[in-house]
């Protein structure tokens, strides 16, 4: 290998992003919603509205609801203000087939039945028409914002937006500002720490243009992919793609530079040392992306579609990852040379500060009494994971919105005048062979009202098909709907047969519903193929039956403690006692491929040292040497996903949060403390059996 190697494979990283830039959109032009709710076409609740379609076909869109409030009281010229707005909401340009209600001829009385008792409330329903999900709910409904409230410019009461075009239209728009603040926010904070950590200023600059270049590979590879139909994407997988794209980059490039320093004190060339590194940083390279890229494969499985939707995005960027470790980041730092170190340039022949380091000193107590070490830590990662039974999670999207959003702030203002059930009742529709009579729905309706948490069960304006065989009504649920006792209240309904029929549920609850069955289907089978897959990939790395177990099973029970202790710091400071239902996929994903790396790391080193040392020499060597880059690296990939918790939206502060807090245990307590005393009490034999290191 010589210094043209360098030069090519920088001009090629070069050249791609060139041509990359010039012809190939980037992924955000092509993030979309899913739809049926990321739900499958099988599910009961997608099967549910497609007989609802076919029996009672009809031409509307998605509502929404503009909801008029004043603490003081509405007063009637408030309500002709609002309700000439809205009529006026037709007309605008760009906007086709929008409904609003006619209430050109309302009377005051009217208008009352739809104000709240204390009369500080009014809701109207408008509806987009289907087309509006092609060509985008955000535009419509920022339109309809804008036109309303320049006709109620003047006027006390607030009008906000909810229903489940408002809420579309507001998560697309939480995303669409913050994609280039995410960006610079994460080149920000690496950029800092590296400088403090390493105070060396291209040492700082290496590791981000590495990450940089990468970035624009990774971007328009996914948006030609998207733009070719092969997947879809969605802005929330693009925005932690970021976080987590410059995170590895940076790791790798410290594991580079960690041990390019090493070899340029013994190699007078820098070619020559640059070749030695690489001999040594590839495999825990190699099977670092390898871990994660087939980590991340493993939604491919997952039935619900936002999960898959992250695995070609995550193994796009892995694959590249893992590319740029062995030949762009490497070749950066080769043509940079010694010069990338100033001002501590390191010289051929000198001899690094023979000091014992903190590593060093915390290798020497570990290795001299390990039971010492391994018993506090396990008693404290075992208290951890056992609170994670008292996990509870939420599928209410809106509960993940900024408090002060338009389409949350109209939610709870209805959800407080009136029903919370209202907010978004089902449809039921009921088969049977046989024609209904009057009696029959009645004493239906009657029993399916008795079943828990249903509030009431009425019939639609038009309850029948023409032969009398389906009918069709309305179900509203008592309190939230989309908390746990309404989706009971989904399987109950389906369980039952009101006069012999079949009973099929459609609407937002009735999707959770299904969401709820197939998340923990999908948890639990990502979850055994992804420690299955790393499992198989640290036997190969390893060349050993027992270093997979310990390895995994340590980053498994560092997994269960940092989600037992975030529960416990998001209920005492947050006061939050429910997380999303996505949460523990994301996390289980991303902390154990990104936290068995640095095991990887640490290991591959400590069999690197037992082919010239003792083993007990070899533990602490290799856990001095790797102790200052994966200790940086671990520190500037926790910041990174901090990052996350500047987002608007709660789901990703909390998964941001997570991964900080058990990124930082994995590096400051799992790895220093609980893998050497594992191995150092399995002994030379039992450690990487049934491969014996050759001295």
């Amino acid at each position: 290998m010589n210094k043209k190697r360098w030069w090519i494979f920088a001009a090629a990283w070069l050249a791609i992003v060139v041509i990359l830039s010039g012809v190939a959109p980037g992924a955000k032009d092509f993030a979309t919603n899913n739809a049926n709710g990321g739900l499958p076409e099988d599910a009961l609740s997608i099967e549910a509205e497609k007989v609802l379609n076919e029996e009672f076909p009809s031409d509307e869109g998605m509502p929404m609801f503009g909801v008029l409030h004043n603490e003081k009281g509405l007063t009637e010229d408030e309500l002709q203000a609002f309700s000439k707005s809205l009529m006026e909401i037709p007309s605008l340009k760009g906007l086709k087939n929008v409904t609003v209600t006619d209430t050109s001829e309302w009377t005051e009385e009217d208008f009352q039945r739809f104000v709240s008792e204390d009369g500080t409330t009014y809701f109207a329903s408008v509806t987009l028409p289907k087309e509006a999900e092609e060509e985008g709910v955000y535009d419509y409904v920022e339109k309809i914002r804008e036109s309303v409230d320049e006709e109620m410019n003047g006027q006390n009461a607030e009008v906000n937006w909810t229903g489940p075009a408002a809420i579309a239209a507001d998560a697309t728009g939480l995303f669409r500002e913050v994609d280039v603040q995410l960006l610079l926010a994460t080149v920000g904070i690496i950029f800092v720490l590296l400088l403090v950590i390493y105070r060396a200023p291209l040492l700082t600059l290496i590791p981000l243009l590495g990450a940089g270049l990468t970035y624009v590979v990774v971007d328009k590879v996914t948006g030609l992919s998207v733009q070719a139909g092969l997947f879809g994407t969605e802005s929330q997988a693009l925005s932690i793609m970021t976080v987590l794209l410059f995170a590895v980059i940076t790791d790798y490039s410290l594991l580079i530079f960690s041990r390019f320093r090493e070899e340029l004190r013994r190699h007078e060339s820098v070619d020559a040392a640059m070749k030695e590194t690489m001999r040594h940083v590839r495999e825990p390279i190699f099977f670092s992306g390898s871990t994660i890229m087939l980590g991340v494969a493993t939604l491919f499985f997952a039935l619900y579609e936002p999960y898959r939707n992250f695995a070609p995005v995550f193994a796009i960027a892995a694959g590249m990852m893992l590319i740029a470790g062995l030949t762009l980041l490497p070749a950066l730092f080769a043509l940079f040379g010694r010069v990338a170190f100033w001002p501590f340039i390191p010289r051929y022949g000198s001899e690094p500060r023979v000091k014992k380091n903190l590593w060093r000193r915390l290798a020497d107590k570990v290795t001299a009494k390990p039971m010492m070490f391994l018993a506090p830590v396990m008693l404290v990662l075992l208290v951890g994971a056992w609170n994670m039974t008292n996990m509870k999670t939420s599928f209410d999207l809106i509960e993940s919105f900024p408090e002060d959003l338009s389409s949350r702030v109209g939610y709870e203002q209805l959800g407080e005048a009136f029903s919370k059930g209202s907010l978004a009742p089902g449809t039921l529709i009921l088969q049977k062979d046989e024609e209904w009579t009057r009696e029959e729905l009645d004493e239906a309706m009657e029993e399916l009202t008795a079943i828990d948490g249903i509030e009431r069960v009425n019939p639609t304006g038009h309850p029948l098909t023409e032969d009398m065989k389906t009918a069709k009504l309305s179900v509203t649920f008592e309190g939230n709907p989309y908390g746990h006792e309404a989706l009971d209240s989904i399987e109950n309904l389906r369980n039952a047969s009101p006069d012999g029929a079949t009973v099929l549920v459609a609407g937002e609850t009735a999707k959770n519903a299904d969401l709820r069955d197939i998340n923990e289907r999908d948890t639990w089978l990502v979850a055994g193929l992804m420690t299955a897959l790393i499992a198989i990939m640290l036997g190969f790395q390893t060349r050993s039956v027992v270093a997979p177990i310990y390895m995994v099973g340590s980053i498994l029970l560092s997994y269960a403690a940092t989600f037992g202790f975030s529960l416990i710091l998001f209920d005492l400071i947050l006061d939050q006692q429910t997380i999303s239902y996505r949460i523990p996929m994301y996390t289980f994903v991303f902390l154990v491929a990104l936290g068995v790396d640095y095991s990887i790391m640490l290991i591959a080193r400590i069999r690197e040292e037992m082919r010239t040392h003792d083993f007990e020499e070899a533990i602490r060597r290799g856990l001095e040497r790797t102790g200052g880059v994966i200790s940086s690296a671990g520190l500037i990939l926790a910041a990174t996903f901090l990052v996350l918790v500047t987002m608007p939206v709660s789901e990703l502060k909390l998964f941001g949060f997570m991964m900080a807090f058990g990124i930082l245990m994995d590096t400051f307590i799992v790895r220093p403390l609980l893998i050497p005393a594992v191995v150092k009490l399995l002994g030379e034999k039992w450690s990487f059996w049934p491969n014996r290191i050759k001295k």
